[in-house]
């Protein structure tokens, strides 16, 4: 999955935003923008470092489900959430039932 970097006009500089993943989900943040960029998560999990115009981070991969903050640490003002999800599992059939 990539994150656009667009800009530097607070959440409106990532697209999409927020970002929608399932636990397992590899995120690149790749910079459509003409200024350097410096991307981590809130909470410290991942730095992924300064992301050159034209450039892509290195991939992360989602590992919980709920709200996880990024932020460009070069631009405080751009922020963005990768809402996480675990993946549903298909029910299993119902062998009373014919079809």
């Amino acid at each position: 999955m990539t994150v656009n970097i667009v800009g530097e006009a607070g959440s409106q500089a990532f697209n999409p935003n927020p970002v929608a993943a399932t636990a397992g989900d590899s995120v690149v943040f790749r910079n459509n923008d003409v200024t350097i960029h410096h991307i981590v998560l809130d909470n410290g999990s991942a730095d992924l470092g300064n992301v050159s115009p034209g450039q892509s981070t290195r991939a992360f991969t989602v590992s919980t489900s709920g709200a996880m903050g990024f932020h460009c640490t070069i631009h405080p003002s751009m922020v963005g959430t990768i809402n996480g999800s675990v993946a549903s599992s298909a029910p299993a059939p119902d062998p009373g039932q014919s079809y």
